[in-house]
């Protein structure tokens, strides 16, 4: 997902971590989490905050381009 200032697999990379790992951090399945960071479906409304946390950005970094 390359919406904002970051893409999500840019954060991933970020924390050196597998799209499992982050997808059992946050609560989801890998092949959602797939699925987000390829843009093929959208983020679910109820993790966009743990996304933000978990990668310690803000959810504009994440969602908005500038």
């Amino acid at each position: 997902m390359e919406h904002g200032k970051f893409s999500l697999k840019e954060l991933r990379a970020r924390k050196n971590e597998t799209q499992e790992q982050v997808a059992k951090n946050i609560g989801i399945s890998p092949q959602t989490y797939n699925a987000w960071e390829k843009d093929i479906s959208n983020v679910a409304v109820s993790k966009v905050q743990a996304l933000a946390k978990y990668f310690g950005v803000s959810l504009e970094d994440i969602f908005f381009t500038y």
